[in-house]
This record gives structure tokens, sequence and C-alpha cells, in this order.
């Protein structure tokens, strides 16, 4: 076992560390062990989303010695694996705490059938993933602890690599596969060689894992800052056997062996698709709506006369196979109804659009959710190549950025409830039934150009005299 010095002065000023030797002082004389990814984040600066503690006390020793203390609250969040989650109660602190232990056989290729419980720290990093989160730190030594001296230089020279054989890691929990891939991007890493060719052989076990894990490994990639790491979800196989009930479907990697060969795109589709990715904020809908927009553009492309190739129809196209792709990962539903509307007005020319038909496209895709479908329009434009076509499609964007903020002030009516009447109005005037829909319907076509109009007494005065409504109420009696 490597064995290194080391202090995190930056922590110590914090409430982490002092809540973390809080917590040893309350376990003495168990050992209590920082373990996995909060180290390694410790070690690049970056702040950990969360603790876990590796200890030789069982489960029960924990509780034996943390439930007669009122600062704290404890969860059996994992007892079958011999964890518990420990809440410190007066700085909010959540930390997982975590038996040493050895795995048993891995049936489900996801998750021990059982544990071992073990004395020895070094048996339970050998158990670990990969190098850089098989990482232990002594808090009362100050020390870091390692299987192996190369382990720190993994994580400083930035690699993705087993703990031991790549194969046997990869029988016992295929996600680690797509685990591997996102670590690379969030962290800016490369996957080790051996590691790399170990995720081909074992792709095909990626698809006896929940497409609900997979959608989540998938999204943290996306809201990385080197999503085009998904590439290697598609060179690897791993994006066939994802989708393998659906007969090997790889939508992403027909973007990528699809070109644009034409005067507005200077790449193929999937690296075009990742610069529109980058460009957008790292929210989930934008960045999923980017990777979906052009997804049906391998089945949608026509060459003309010259060799230009054309995808005249991708919206539609894109809005089928993206809704297809979202029910097999298993969206929710206001996801699904969000990114399809994305996708599907992705390519709509804002700057034909007129006052009626802006109005129309903010109800359409939702005052909520407009600011970021702007975003994505803006990143889809300057991702083309720079052309006068291009300046003109994100000056309309900027264009269409005034224009909502002025609707956002002015509020014009927009909906049947922004109207000035409703329906109990027409009943009063002795209107019933289907007729009221469509009188309200009427209405609003009437207002949304011309806002002005939207005054109780002049829609009343419409209702009784216009001719548009008439004209309803005389194909309602030839009916």
């Amino acid at each position: 076992m490597y064995k290194e010095s080391r202090e995190f002065k930056h922590m110590e000023d914090g409430i982490i560390f002092p809540t973390l030797r809080l917590l040893l002082i309350n376990l003495h004389p168990y050992k209590m062990y920082l373990v996995g990814g909060c180290v390694r984040d410790l070690l690049l600066g970056r702040e950990p989303k969360d603790y876990d503690i590796c200890t030789d006390a069982t489960p029960g020793q924990v509780r034996e010695k943390l439930q007669m203390l009122p600062r704290y609250s404890i969860w059996d969040s994992g007892i079958k694996h011999g964890t518990l989650t420990v809440i410190d109660k007066e700085t909010g602190l959540s930390v997982e705490i975590t038996t040493f232990r050895v795995d048993g056989k891995y049936s489900d290729g996801r998750h021990p059938d059982d544990v071992v419980f073990t004395p020895s720290l070094e048996e339970d990093l050998k158990r670990r993933d990969f190098t850089i989160n098989s990482i232990a730190y002594d808090l009362t030594a100050r020390e870091l602890l390692m299987l192996d001296e190369e382990f720190k230089y993994d994580l400083e020279l930035g690699v993705i690599r087993c703990v031991g054989k790549p194969n046997k890691r990869f029988e016992e929990d295929a996600l680690r596969m797509l685990r591997a891939i996102r670590f690379a991007a969030q962290l800016g890493f490369n996957i080790e060689k051996n590691t790399y060719e170990a995720i081909k052989e074992n792709s095909f076990r990626l698809r006896d894992i929940s497409r609900e894990r997979i959608r989540d490994e998938l999204t943290k990639i996306l809201l990385s800052d080197s999503p085009q790491m998904l590439e290697h979800f598609c060179l690897t196989g791993l994006e066939y056997w994802a989708f393998a009930t659906n007969g090997g479907w790889t939508p992403i990697k027909a973007m990528l062996e699809c070109t644009q060969h034409n005067k507005y795109h200077y790449t193929d589709v999937f690296h075009h698709t990742i610069d529109v990715v980058k460009k957008c904020s790292k929210d989930f809908n934008v960045r999923w709506a980017a990777l979906l927009h052009d997804i049906g553009k391998p089945l949608d492309k026509t060459v003309d006369e010259e060799g230009w190739e054309h995808f005249y129809n991708h919206a539609e196209k894109s809005v089928h196979i993206a809704t297809a792709l979202m029910d097999i990962l298993k969206f929710s539903n206001d996801q699904k109804d969000i990114i399809t509307k994305f996708v599907k007005w992705h390519d709509y020319p804002l700057s034909q659009v007129n006052n009626k038909k802006f109005k129309q496209l903010i109800v359409e895709i939702g005052e909520e959710n407009f600011p970021n479908f702007l975003k994505l329009k803006e990143a889809d434009a300057s991702a083309h190549l720079l052309s006068a076509s291009t300046e003109f499609a994100i000056d309309a964007v900027s264009k269409c950025k005034d224009r909502f903020r002025n609707y956002l002030i002015n509020k014009p009516p927009v909906t049947l409830r922004d109207l000035a009447i409703n329906g109990n109005d027409l009943i009063e005037m002795g209107f019933q039934g289907p007729k009221i829909g469509k009188i309200l319907h009427q209405l609003l076509e009437v207002v949304l150009d011309n806002p002005e109009l939207n005054d109780r007494q002049h829609l009343l005065d419409i209702v009784l005299t216009g001719s548009k409504v008439n004209d309803i109420m005389d194909k309602d009696k030839e009916e």
C-alpha cells in the first residue's frame, strides 16, 4: 500500500473537515477514511458533491456509537452492502459510511449478490472500478493511501484505468463502461488503451443495464465540458447494445457517418451537433434538444444535380426519432414535451415570423421555455459556416429576443384565458354548446392581430356585429 502525506488546507476553514473529524472522534476507536470520488475531486481542486467514508466498523457498530448522540440522524441507505447514511443535523452534512468489504458474485451484472466485511482497507480498494476512484484519505494521519503509486500518476496525467483486470471489472458491473466515458468527459481525461479495448469487448453487457441508468450517464456526459466524448458511446459499440431491444438501433452513430456537403456546414452531422451542444447552457432540456435536433438528417438526405446534400424535412423526421429514443430511455412526459417542441421548431425561420405567428409560437413552446428555445436557435445558427445567411439567422434570433422582451412587458392576449370575455358572458347572451368555443377561438384570432381590441365592450360588440362570428353561427345553422 502506497502512502503519501497530504493536507487539504483550503478545506480546513470550512465545516467539512471539522465535521468529519468530529465524526471520527465519535466513532473511536474505529478507523475512518475518506474514499473514492470525494478524494479524487479534492486532489483535482474540485468541490466534491458528496462525501463517502469507509471504516472497519460494521453498520451495527456505527449505529451503536452514533444513535444516542442527538447531533446525528441515521438512515439505512444501503444496509445490504454495509452502507449507512449519517446526517450531521447541526451542519446539514450528509455522509455515507460503508464497512470495508469484499464483493461477492455479480449475477445481474450490476450489483454484488452479497458482500463480506473485511478489516482490510487494501481489500476494499481492490474491488473499486477505476484507479482514480481507488484512493483513500486517512483523516487522522492526514495521509493519502492507494494500492500503487502509479494510481497517483493516473490522476496527475488524466488517465481512466480500471483497477486490476478491465474485463473482470466490466463483467461485475457493465455500467462501469459508460461511467468510464462519463468520467473522461467530466474530468477532461483519456481512457487507457487496455480499458478502452475491454469496453469494446464487453459492450454487449450493456444490454442488461436499465435504460434509466443509461439515460442518467448519457445526461452527465451531455452536461459536461466535453460532450464530444459521446463519440466513444458509438465507436465502442455501447450505443448498439444500449438499444439492443430495438434491433441494435444506432441513430447517434448514423449522425457521425452522415456528411453535410453544402454551403452551410463545415462538418458531419454529429460534430455539428456537438458544436451546438457546447454552445448551449448546461440545462437538461436544452442540451438533449441540441443533441436530438438533427438526428433525423441521416434519413432525410437528398443530393441535387451539383452534388450538394440537403435535408429539407429533417425537423419532422428528427421529432419521430427523438420521441422514440426518449421513450426507450424513459424520459418524463414533461421532458419529452419540451424537447420535442424544441426539435420540431428548431429549423423554423424566425425572420419570417409575423406578430401573430410569433405569439402562437410562444404559446406552442411555452412562455417559460421560450428563452431556452432561443438559446438553442442561436447555438444552431452559429454552428454553421460563416456567411451572410448565417449572420442573418443569428441577427433574426437577436431580434426575436427583443420581441420576446417586449412581449413580456406588454403581455398581449395569446390564449383564451387572456380574453376580456369568457364563456359565461356568451351564455348570458344566449349562446350554447360548441358555438361558445368556436366564438371564443374566433375572438382570439381577432385580438392576436389587434391586441387593442381585447376590451370587454369591444369584444361584446364583435360578437353581436362581427362578420367572422356571424359566419360561424350561419355555418352552424346550415349543419
